[in-house]
């Protein structure tokens, strides 16, 4: 028999002498594959011992709220690691062994930090649930408990918080044509970038100067002169690598994801579109913040100005006129006047980026030790610089001067691009079992605190053969035939996005999707993702009537207004590959509009795509499932989803030799500790992967299900 010891917050529980406990261990399991699974026990039960109420704060009494701990600690370390020597362990646990008084930090309502030893030597770690308490008259006998893996406390310090509740802050930028530009053109920012998707307008390509040319849905640039044509700064919405995601979560939550599989290609191209709301990043709803303009110099004779709180005091209730000299400011503007804090008036300037204008205030009546402050906004959601080169108060009557003041040097007005602000609307659990989804990915508890993401097959390969056949009960085993689906499917979300929701139509499925049936009366098993698969456009050149280098995203309804303009589109998140490389737009160039109307000529951008290569559909990856057309390349990716992520699972699963085996055995202890689903099982010289274990820790009795290699 082993000993089996439960800690909860780092104190051992009693346990009761003839329980057995039971867990169940499982990664991938036949029973749903598209689940990741994580080990958990049956409940069990111990006994309320003086020392388990103190550790349980005595949860069969609710009026106990809180309580002290006083009970030997057993001398335990903090579990980091098991992969360090016997005699390392034996020393850490003899050392210091003493008794303790502490607060008691523990919760009923939620699940505790909890560790399994057997024999003294580390096994498992995760979280305790406590089920129920029995009382036997007014006296509590015993709890009933459940313990969970490490995914599962993973799972509860997500809780239900959305990606917009992690910080990004590290990538947030000014919001100006400048900063959109050099994202759009260079990876000098990566990992945020801005794609060639339009949240709003219904992009085409005409490059000559004919008729329907000067539109500013033509994205295409005319070097006789842009007109009305081009792509707006304000029209393009940025986009962050998957990778950067990942980062952010790991940083929020104190966690780490590990596998190499998250550096290499393709996954370090797949990028989250940062559409949270239709319609273009910034509007006229926008909020744009005033800002008070500071000055630093006098330069009149009156001494009413205060240049520490930048607050003119009115002597008296006679009307005044405000003169404003601004200097080079590089977006139209707003200057406004508060007095008391309230608001006055303001006037409404256009740029003028080389050059001076003087705007006045005509004839306002504050009164008397009023506090009057000038403020300034851009007139839309965008970064910009100003220079206040003289700020007078004269009577409006006399033309006495009160004050003047200036700016010495040039000023900035800080818009910021917050990405924390347009992460889509899912919560981060859910982002991420998509992901996991997406790939046939496992999710295994290294650490508590670590986590490895890595591919079913890569993880299997991983492994090493360990023979168990001595350990085996083979008077008595079961051969099963695995569960068989009728029906297959990986899903994106349903679109409505116009060349999305058409394709659905004609195809009767998503594009994205894949669906398989087979000659078998059981259930269909569904992989549905939370995401959008973007069906990208490749734009032809209306003059010519010849196919253009551009790929474009339209997120736009299918159906149009009386008008022919399509209303924006807004449906679940969006993942794509983004790459910057060698896609070149030199013979199909774009025009690009600034905030002050000039034009940019783009010859190179990121290339945006389900694919994640510009240069040919051999060297392409796509997180399609199905053998859907590419819309740049125009045939099909074969290292699709399925190709490289599922194919060998699902084949296997069909093949005509596979079998479920079920067959038990009684481990030792070494084989307990280092017990590892990776591994293949090799009985009779027939390898088995391990589809689950149920493990009574006590005995060491296991029930096996094995899949043979097939």
């Amino acid at each position: 028999m082993n000993k089996v010891d439960l800690y909860v917050n780092g104190f051992r529980l009693d346990l009761f002498d003839d329980e057995e406990i039971t867990i169940n261990l499982s990664v991938q399991n036949v029973q749903d594959i598209s689940k990741v699974f994580t080990d958990f026990t049956q409940g069990f039960t111990i006994p309320a011992s003086p020392r388990n109420n103190e550790i349980l704060q005595h949860y069969y009494n609710s009026n106990i709220t809180s309580s002290v701990i006083t009970t030997e600690t057993g001398g335990s370390p903090v579990w980091n690691s098991i992969g360090i020597t016997w005699n390392t362990w034996s020393t850490a646990w003899n050392a210091g062994a003493s008794s303790t008084s502490v607060a008691n930090t523990f919760d009923g309502r939620l699940r505790q930090e909890a560790r399994i030893e057997i024999n003294s030597l580390p096994f498992r770690t995760g979280v305790v649930e406590i089920e129920n308490v029995q009382l036997k008259g007014t006296e509590p006998y015993a709890y009933t408990l459940t313990f969970y893996g490490d995914l599962v406390s993973l799972s509860d310090l997500f809780g239900d918080d959305y990606l917009y509740d992690v910080d990004f802050s590290e990538y947030n930028h000014s919001y100006t044509d400048t900063a959109v530009f050099d994202r759009l053109t260079s990876d000098t920012y990566a990992p945020v970038f801005y794609p060639l998707m339009s949240p709003v307008k219904n992009w085409f390509y005409q490059s000559s100067s004919g008729s329907g040319a000067d539109n500013e849905n033509n994205i295409a640039h005319h070097t006789g002169g842009a007109g009305r044509r081009g792509i707006r700064y304000y029209e393009l919405k940025p986009a962050l690598k998957v990778t950067a995601v990942l980062d952010a979560i790991e940083a929020q939550y104190g966690i780490t994801f590990t596998g190499s599989f998250l550096s290499a290609t393709p996954f370090v191209d797949l990028s989250l579109w940062l559409h949270r709301t239709e319609g273009y990043m910034y509007d006229t709803t926008t909020t744009i913040a005033w800002q008070l303009i500071n000055f630093n110099r006098n330069t009149g004779s009156g001494s009413q100005f205060n240049l520490t709180t930048e607050t003119w005091t009115v002597p008296d209730d006679a009307p005044y006129d405000l003169q404003i000299t601004m200097q080079n400011v590089s977006e139209n503007y707003e200057l406004g006047v508060f007095s008391d804090g309230v608001f006055e008036g303001s006037i409404l300037v256009n740029a003028h980026p080389s050059s001076s204008v003087t705007s006045t205030f005509s004839s306002f009546i504050f009164g008397t030790n009023a506090q009057v402050q000038l403020f300034i906004r851009p007139q839309s959601a965008t970064a910009m610089t100003y220079q206040c080169t003289d700020y007078s108060g004269l009577d409006s009557v006399t033309s006495t001067s009160e004050f003047s003041v200036d700016q010495t040097t040039s000023t900035s007005y800080p818009f910021e691009v917050v990405i924390q602000d347009l992460m889509p609307d899912i919560k981060v659990k859910d982002f991420l079992a998509g992901v996991l989804r997406m790939y046939n990915m496992v999710i295994v508890p290294t650490a508590s605190t670590s986590f490895l993401l890595q591919p079913l097959d890569d993880w299997y390969a991983a492994g090493t053969d360990q023979n168990l056949q001595t350990y085996f009960d083979i008077t008595q085993y079961t051969v099963n035939r695995p569960p068989l689906y009728r029906e297959i499917e990986f899903k994106y979300q349903d679109t409505n996005q116009i060349l999305g929701f058409q394709y659905q139509r004609t195809n009767n499925t998503g594009f994205g999707d894949l669906r398989s049936f087979f000659n078998f009366d059981a259930d269909e098993f569904i992989v549905d993702l939370p995401f959008e698969c973007p069906l990208f456009e490749r734009l032809t050149d209306l003059h010519t009537n010849t196919l253009t280098n551009v790929l474009v995203y339209k997120s736009i309804t299918s159906e149009a207004n009386e008008d022919g303009t399509f209303n924006p589109y807004l449906g679940a998140p969006i993942l794509f590959y983004g790459y910057f490389d060698d896609y070149d737009l030199s013979s199909n160039s774009l025009t690009f509009v600034n905030s002050d109307g000039s034009h940019e000529q783009v010859v190179k951008a990121w290339y945006a795509n389900t694919s994640n290569r510009y240069s040919s559909a051999g060297a392409s990856h796509s997180i399609c499932f199905g053998s859907d057309i590419d819309p740049y390349h125009l045939q099909t990716v074969n290292r699709s989803l399925y190709n490289t992520e599922w194919s060998n699972y699902i084949t296997d699963l069909y093949a005509k030799q596979r079998r479920l085996y079920q067959v038990e055995a009684v481990l030792p202890i070494g084989e307990i500790i280092t017990m590892d689903l990776k591994n293949a099982v090799i009985w009779n010289n027939q390898k088995y992967i391990v589809n689950s274990v149920s493990l009574n820790m006590t005995t060491g009795k296991a029930k096996f299900e094995l899949l043979n290699v097939v």
